[in-house]
């Protein structure tokens, strides 16, 4: 589907709507900071009697010139769609479980171009799908108002499948103004070590084919006022084995972008990346009420890693409520980072005294960025409409509310991208 065609079907999707949506459920941050509003709250018994579904449907859109399948030159169209699945069970006035699970359907020239050699391709991964399945139990303490989770989940796709699991715990202040969070998270990832066609010679480019990822967060949220709220957060991520993507080129100084492909044929060479990797990012958000019907919301990230790039990253929200039951939120979000100490782009490392290590993806690039775009939540207070549940004998179930959100993406090295995404709520 093209782009405009589908951007000008959501627009009169929301017209009919009334506007309808905005979802701040927009990037991991957000739902993180929700989870936290969440545990920290107390409720009553009556709060946790509806089950909570929240359907998305989000589509992405990408092209560019650096592909780091083809050494850093080369198409990075790519079209993504993801629908999922939220849902949030109460099983108490105390504990919950909360399930997330879709599936990601991709189409991509650059993944195509990992038999960029042959005459008649036929790469994997030209269009693929990865399935999810995410799970936590939630669970807070009657007497201390502190809380605790565990969490778990699993993915695959065509080469790679995943597995992880975690917990955290945090502690409430009486009052519920103050809280403080301690999580940990690991992740396993098994690749199938897919190489580019001219190199699949017998020959173990790479001595591994799993990532594991060990991460320790800690978060302090607090309200300081009636008008303002604010969150610090800072996280120690470890990673180790496979760092390499096995499909990714890397052309030396010997290769000439003019060069004919049987030449380049015999000049490619597989990525070649540093098998541990320390991660530490440092952030804080500040969400201030400037008025009953208007919401700042601030972001600011610091980044540093053992490869050498440092990033800073900084956003800005501003939620309106038009009414009772629309509201619409612009947002804008930059981000600046430094190259990778093994980053190169296509040939610029030497052939003759050849790095150890050594990439063209332009992810691992000095560039800059910006994210712009608006959201919009349609959520009346008696719901959308009420129609009776399939789930539950007696119970009368409500769609209750639609978020519309859509953003432009560009990069300084020529990437770009869209963005639209859609979320339909529900209580059974």
């Amino acid at each position: 589907m093209q782009l405009k065609t589908l951007l000008s079907l959501l627009f009169l999707l929301g017209i009919g709507m009334t506007g309808f949506s905005q979802t701040d459920k927009n990037s991991i941050d957000d739902k993180q900071e929700d989870s936290r509003k969440k545990v920290k709250t107390k409720k009553s018994p009556e709060d946790f009697k509806d089950t909570e579904v929240n359907f998305l449907f989000n589509y992405y859109e990408q092209d560019g010139d650096h592909s780091p399948v083809t050494g850093g030159i080369g198409t990075e169209e790519l079209d993504n769609i993801a629908p999922s699945f939220v849902v949030h069970v109460p099983l108490d006035s105390l504990s919950a479980l909360d399930l997330n699970f879709g599936v990601d359907i991709y189409s991509s020239a650059s993944t195509d171009n990992i038999d960029y050699f042959d005459i008649d391709k036929s790469s994997a991964s030209s269009k693929d799908a990865r399935a999810h399945i995410n799970m936590a139990y939630s669970h807070t303490l009657a007497k201390s108002g502190n809380a605790y989770s565990i969490l778990g989940g699993f993915s695959s796709e065509y080469d790679v499948t995943s597995f992880n699991f975690g917990g955290s715990y945090t502690f409430n202040s009486e009052d519920q103004n103050r809280s403080l969070t301690l999580d940990a998270l690991f992740m396993n990832d098994s690749w199938n070590l897919l190489y580019p066609t001219e190199l699949r010679t017998g020959t173990e480019w790479l001595k591994d084919d799993v990532r594991t990822t060990l991460k320790f967060g800690l978060s302090y949220s607090q309200v300081i006022n009636k008008r303002l709220q604010a969150l610090f957060s800072a996280e120690v991520v470890s990673q180790s084995g496979l760092l390499s993507t096995p499909f990714h080129r890397v052309f030396f100084d010997d290769a000439n972008s003019n060069d004919d492909m049987a030449t380049l044929k015999g000049l490619s060479h597989v990525e070649q990346l540093d098998d541990s990797r320390l991660k530490i990012p440092i952030s804080m958000r500040w969400n201030y009420y400037l008025s009953d019907f208007v919401r700042l919301k601030t972001f600011y990230r610091f980044y540093t890693d053992s490869w050498g790039i440092s990033a800073h990253t900084a956003s800005i929200e501003l939620p309106m409520m038009v009414s009772q039951s629309f509201i619409i939120s612009p947002f804008f979000r930059y981000h600046t980072q430094t190259a990778a100490d093994d980053f190169y782009e296509f040939g610029q490392a030497s052939a003759t005294n050849t790095p150890e290590f050594y990439t063209s993806d332009y992810d691992l690039s000095n560039f800059d960025s910006y994210k712009v775009g608006v959201g919009f939540q349609y959520s009346p207070v008696m719901g959308i409409g009420k129609f009776k549940s399939p789930f539950r004998k007696g119970k009368v179930a409500q769609f209750k509310s639609v978020g519309l959100r859509t953003a432009y993406y560009d990069r300084s090295d020529g990437l770009n991208a869209w963005l639209v995404s859609l979320d339909f709520g529900f209580t059974f």
